[in-house]
Order: C-alpha cells, then sequence, then structure tokens
C-alpha cells in the first residue's frame, strides 16, 4: 500500500506541457475563459483536514491573459514555466489557448462537510494509528454532517460518493448496510452515496486480522441521473383517479338516495299495503268460519229433508198398493156381483186392508206445513250461502295482487322495476369499485387504502342484493298465492249463485208437491169416512144387492181418480226423495269446500302474519342499510376531500424528490472566491490517509552515477 501524493500527478501534467511553454507570447489583455474547481482534501485517519489545495482548470480557445482570485499561500503553473503573478488574492498568467492547470494551497479550509470516523476493536475505542496491524472485531463508523461555517450551497447541491476498499486477506464477515459492495480483485469495495442536502451515518463492521485499510476515497460533485419522469402521463393517472374518487362519491350519494327512497316505501307504502292485507285475511277468515256454520246448519236441513222425504215415499208406496187392491177388488167384485156372498166377503177383507192402510198413512196439514218449512229452511240456508259467497268474494275480490296493492297506493311494478335499478346500480358500483382497483394497480399504485371502504361497501352491497331480491321472490309468490284464493273464491260464488238459480226450480217443485198432497190429503180424508161408513154399512148389503150393485159400480168409477191420484204421488214423492238425496249430497260437498275454504282462510291468514313479520325484518335490513349508505358516504366524502388537491401535492412531491436527488440545478459559484466568474464545475477530491503498519527504514542507498537533465526532471516528479 503506496500513500497518496498529489505531487506526482501535478508533476506528470507539468512534464507534458513544459515543451509547450515557450510557445506561449506575452498577452496583454485579458480574457474570459470557463472555469473549473477541483479542491483536492487530505484527511487524517479520524477525518478531521489535514491539507488542501485546489487546481483550477481554464479551457481557453485562443491565448489570452487569464485572472483568477483566490486566497492562497502559494500557486504554482501545472501547464508551462509560465511565471503566475499572484498579489493580494489576485492571480494572473499569459496563457496559450487550451488548457491551463494551476494550483493553489489553502492554508484553511472550510468544507461544506464535517466528516467523523471513529474505530473500535472488540469494543474497545482507537485511533487509526493505533489499529493498524491490529486483529479482532472492528466497528468503522462515520458521520457526514453540514458545516455551518461554510456556504450551503455547496451542500445543497453536491453528492458525495464515499469508497472504503477492504483488503479480503485481513478482513472476513463484512457487514455495511446501504453500501454498494463491489469486488476488486481481492478487495471488497463498499460505496456509499450521500445525496445533496443530506446528512448521513455509516457504519462497517468486520473480523479483522493484522488490519490495514487503503485511504476512504470521497467524491463531492453535482449528480447527474439519467431520470426521465414523465410528470404529464402520470398527472393524467392522478386526474383520472380524482375523478374516480369523485364518481364514487356521487355513485355513494346516489345509493344512499335510493336507500332513502326505499326506506320510505318499506315504512309507508309497503307496510299499509301488508296492514291492509293482513285486515282482509282476518275478515275473510271470519267470513268463511260464518258461512263454515251457515253450510252446517244448511247440511242439517238437508238431512231432515232427505229422512222425510224417504218415509213419505215409504208410505205414500204403500197406500198406492191398498188402493191398487182395492180396485182390484172393486172390479172383481162388479165383474161377479152375481157371488155376492163370495165378493161380499173379499170387499170386507178389502176392505179392511183399506182402513189399515189409511190408518198407516198419516198426512196432516202440521206434516204438510213442516214440508214447507224445510223448503224454507233450505232456501234461507240457500240464501245465507250465496250471500255469504258473494260477500267474501266482495271483500276480497280483485282482479289481481297489483291492483290491490294499487288501490292500496303501492305500485308493484314500480317497486319490483325499483328493486331491479337498485340491483343494477349496485353491480354498477362494484364495477366501477373493480375498475378504481383496476386502474390503481395499472397506475403502479397499491389500491390498499381502497380495501376497508371496498369491503364495507361490498358487504353492505350483498345484503342489499339480497334483500332486494328476495323482496321480488316475496311479491311473486304472493301474486300467485292471492291470484289463487281469489280464483277459489269466485268458483265458490259462482257454485252459490247456480245453487240459488236451481233452487227456484226445485221450490216450485215442492210447492207442486204439498198442493198435490193438500188435494190428495182431502181425497184420503174423504175415502177413509166413506171407508168407515161402508165397513159400518155393509151389512146392509145383503139387504138391497141392486142398490149395493149400482154403488160398487160407482165406487169403481170415483176409485178410478183416486188410483190416479195415487200413481201420481208416488211418482211425485220418489222425485222428491231422489232430489233430497241430491240435495243432502250437495250440501256434504259445499260443506267440505267451505271446510278448505276455512282452513285455506286460516292457512292464508298465517302467511300474512309472516310476510308482516317478513316486512318487519326486510324494513329492519333496510334502515341497516340506509345506515350503512351513509357511512359509506360520509367515508367517500372524506376520501374526496381528503385527495383534494392530491395532483398538486404529487407533482410539489417529484419536484421535491427529483431535486432531493440532483440538487435546485442552481450554478454553483467558485469555491475559493465569489470574485470568479463563468465557473463551469465544482469538484471535491477528499481521501483519508490510510491505515499502514510502519514500513522498516529504508536502508541509505549506494551512490549512484550522475544523472542526465531529463532523468533528473523525472526524478524531480517521481
Amino acid at each position: 500500500m503506496r500513500p497518496f501524493k498529489w505531487n506526482r500527478l501535478l508533476a506528470l501534467v507539468l512534464a507534458i506541457a513544459l515543451p509547450l511553454s515557450c510557445l506561449v507570447p506575452a498577452m496583454a489583455a485579458e480574457t474570459a475563459a470557463e472555469k473549473q474547481d477541483v479542491i483536492y482534501v487530505n484527511l487524517n485517519a479520524d477525518g478531521s483536514v489535514s491539507h488542501a489545495c485546489v487546481v483550477n482548470i481554464f479551457d481557453l480557445e485562443q491565448a489570452g491573459k487569464i485572472v483568477d482570485h483566490g486566497d492562497y499561500t502559494s500557486v504554482r503553473n501545472m501547464t508551462s514555466t509560465e511565471a503566475l503573478d499572484y498579489k493580494g488574492n489576485t492571480v494572473t498568467v499569459n496563457a496559450p489557448a487550451g488548457k491551463l492547470y494551476y494550483e493553489g494551497v489553502l492554508e484553511q479550509v472550510d468544507l461544506p462537510w464535517r466528516f467523523d470516523i471513529t474505530y473500535t476493536l472488540d469494543g474497545v475505542p482507537c485511533t487509526g494509528a493505533e489499529l493498524a496491524g491490529q486483529s479482532g472485531a472492528l466497528e468503522i463508523a462515520m458521520t457526514v454532517r453540514q458545516n455551518p461555517d461554510c456556504d450551503a450551497v455547496f451542500f445543497d447541491n453536491l453528492a458525495l460518493q464515499i469508497s472504503f476498499t477492504l483488503d479480503t486477506a485481513h478482513a472476513a464477515n463484512i457487514q455495511a448496510e446501504g453500501a454498494t459492495v463491489a469486488n476488486v480483485g481481492q478487495d471488497k469495495q463498499l460505496t456509499y452515496t450521500v445525496l445533496p442536502g443530506k446528512e448521513a451515518d455509516l457504519t462497517i463492521q468486520a473480523d479483522v486480522t493484522d488490519f490495514e485499510m487503503d485511504a476512504v476515497s470521497i467524491n463531492g460533485l453535482p449528480l447527474s441521473l439519467n431520470v426521465e419522469v414523465d410528470d404529464e402521463e402520470l398527472m393524467d393517472q392522478i386526474t383520472e383517479l380524482l375523478d374516480a374518487i369523485e364518481a364514487l362519491d356521487d355513485g355513494a350519494q346516489e345509493l344512499k338516495d335510493g336507500a332513502s327512497e326505499l326506506k320510505d316505501g318499506a315504512e309507508g307504502d309497503l307496510q299499509d299495503g301488508v296492514d291492509a292485507l293482513t285486515g282482509g285475511a282476518e275478515q275473510l277468515q271470519d267470513g268463511a268460519g260464518t258461512l263454515q256454520e251457515g253450510g252446517g246448519t244448511l247440511q242439517s236441513g238437508a238431512g231432515d229433508l232427505k229422512d222425510g222425504a224417504a218415509q213419505l215415499d215409504c208410505g205414500l208406496r204403500s197406500l198406492n198398493d191398498g188402493i191398487a187392491q182395492v180396485e182390484d177388488g172393486l172390479t172383481v167384485l162388479n165383474d161377479q156381483s152375481g157371488s155376492l156372498t163370495g165378493g161380499s166377503r173379499q170387499v170386507k177383507e178389502a176392505l179392511g186392508q183399506i182402513q189399515a192402510a189409511l190408518d198407516g198413512v198419516s198426512v196432516s196439514a202440521d206434516e204438510l206445513q213442516a214440508l214447507v218449512d224445510a223448503s224454507s229452511q233450505i232456501k234461507q240456508g240457500i240464501d245465507a250461502l250465496t250471500v255469504g259467497a258473494e260477500s267474501l268474494y266482495e271483500t276480497v275480490s280483485f282482479q289481481n295482487y297489483k291492483d290491490v296493492m294499487a288501490a292500496n297506493g303501492l305500485d308493484i311494478d314500480a317497486l319490483q322495476a325499483g328493486n331491479t335499478e337498485a340491483i343494477n346500480s349496485i353491480n354498477g358500483i362494484l364495477k366501477q369499485v373493480d375498475s378504481l382497483e383496476t386502474k390503481l394497480t395499472q397506475m403502479g399504485i397499491s389500491p390498499s387504502f381502497l380495501k376497508p371502504l371496498k369491503d364495507q361497501g361490498v358487504a353492505l352491497a350483498n345484503q342489499l342484493l339480497l334483500l332486494l331480491q328476495g323482496n321480488n321472490a316475496s311479491i311473486q309468490g304472493t301474486e300467485a298465492y292471492l291470484n289463487q284464493v281469489s280464483a277459489n273464491l269466485k268458483t265458490l260464488a259462482e257454485g252459490a249463485a247456480t245453487l240459488q238459480e236451481n233452487y227456484a226450480a226445485f221450490d216450485a217443485a215442492i210447492g207442486e208437491l204439498v198442493d198435490t198432497l193438500t188435494g190428495l190429503f182431502f181425497q184420503v180424508s174423504a175415502l177413509a169416512d166413506a171407508i168407515d161408513t161402508l165397513v159400518e154399512t155393509y151389512d146392509t148389503l145383503d139387504t138391497g144387492l141392486n142398490s149395493y150393485t149400482d154403488g160398487v159400480a160407482q165406487v169403481l168409477t170415483g176409485y178410478s181418480q183416486i188410483s190416479g191420484g195415487a200413481a201420481a204421488l208416488v211418482q211425485g214423492s220418489g222425485a222428491l226423495k231422489s232430489g233430497s238425496d241430491d240435495l243432502y249430497d250437495g250440501t256434504t260437498q259445499l260443506l267440505g269446500g267451505i271446510v278448505e275454504l276455512y282452513n285455506a282462510t286460516g292457512t292464508l291468514r298465517d302467511g300474512t302474519g309472516e310476510l308482516d313479520e317478513g316486512v318487519a325484518e326486510l324494513l329492519s335490513g333496510i334502515v341497516e342499510l340506509y345506515n350503512g349508505t351513509e357511512e359509506l358516504k360520509d367515508g367517500t366524502g372524506e376520501m374526496r376531500d381528503e385527495t383534494s388537491g392530491m395532483d398538486t401535492e404529487i407533482q410539489d412531491k417529484i419536484d421535491a424528490l427529483l431535486e432531493s436527488i440532483s440538487g435546485s440545478g442552481e450554478a454553483l459559484p467558485s469555491f475559493v472566491s465569489k470574485q470568479n466568474a463563468n465557473v463551469q464545475a465544482i469538484q471535491f477530491v477528499i481521501q483519508t490517509e490510510a491505515i499502514q503498519v510502519p514500513e522498516e527504514a529504508e536502508k541509505v542507498p549506494e551512490e549512484k552515477e550522475a544523472l542526465s537533465f531529463w532523468e533528473k526532471m523525472i526524478d524531480l516528479f517521481s
């Protein structure tokens, strides 16, 4: 490891420029030339300044006089043998066209930075000299701070490149956080970059053996980075992001307004409609109960009518048989009037049978009145059934479920359309959020800050979708069910009306039957009186056969009318019995239908109760949804407010970032004197002393032969 010597570099430049010195003519006029300041600084091992000089570099387009300023202890022309005139703080020199280098030594220098380097071996602080040749766990700590005694323009605009070189033969397990590590042969080169206007704390750790280290190299120069930032494209994306945030906030407001309208509709029209439906279902069930009671009474009356008609039919058939036998006997008697004794006996027997038959047939006015009353009861039951059915139908009748809801101020189609629109709006907003995330990702911006808001919004949106979809399904199911109930009630009302129309014919038949029975009653009564008289006076028949024969003929003639009436009576009784049977069967079926209707109304009432509970839950969910949309709107509004002006802030951040990397870009003055103009560049070349084990004293060299002029010159600069 050889110590750094500036003299060698300067001697080489002088050796090249020396032959050209004789070509420079004397110039009287000062020439303006661009200047560069290169400040060379030697630091001690602890970072304090040991020596500093400035190499002033001029680039002349033509020969001329250079006038420069600086506070130096000494100056030296490094390009030619032309003498430098240095008086006060002004340097004057005549220079040929091309490059001119001259050195000025600084007696005291305040660098833009203050460097402090400390060494610790096995936890014990030590100096650089004490560290040379030692072994152990080494820590090198270097701090870079702004020097307040120096013009801040250099600190704010120059970057530092700091390089440590460690020989891996003497250092292992090297750790240097923040350093760029490069392999240069067996050396590890650790390079740090300190940006303009920044301070730094550097730490290097290693296990060392017989430690030595080359000088630490520090370069201070303007940082030139080939970084292109497309501000316009980036700001377009930021503007697009802000527009999307505003659209999201507007969508949240629309969602909040829709939820508010949905809440008002659910609390008003929907709840009123459900209440009206529940009240109608209760009235329908009460009417069905009344109808069921009337149906039971009708069935009971129809059963009584059926039994009475059966008894009447049986008695009339026995009467008809007896009348037929009497007629047969009278015919035989009339045909065989000559056989008086035998015929008389048969007549007496027949008269006995007739008396017995007439005694068995008891058709009183009370019984006929009971028949009329039963018919009247049937009519009353049918009328009550018809009125009940019509009243029930009128109570709950409607063209369809939508008309009922419309009558209560609720437009079902509009509600369903609103639900569908809300569903589409929610899906649209979710797509906008997904699109916003995609755009942020494309812009290279993580959308993680949107995730909580999105999760809350998606959760609320999914709840609303379920509620709206359930609401539409409930509306459709209720409509289908109530339309079926309406159809059943209409069929019941039409059946009751048909029964009432058919009753007119039945009532007419009852009237005719009562009239016939009334006539027959008087005929049977007369017959019974005649038979009784005949039986009582029959003994006198033997005394007047001729009169008797005439009487038998008359009786036979009158009896034919009785026989015909009895046959008609039997036929009417059979029709009555068949009709009463049909009536009883019909009332039984009607009662079964009424019972089913009553049960259905109970189911309907229970369903409306469940519907009411479901609407209450729906209302609660809508209120919760509305509260959630309020929170969502507050969140999007806050995000909109927080991101307002973000484009300007981002632009300022970009400018500040670029400035922090490359400095403000302002022109730098000369480091040695503000009087110097046309300063093109400033550069600091700084290095510390190396940490080395002292070499043994060199042996006294043997006397050499005399050297030539050029050999002396080369040796001078070697």
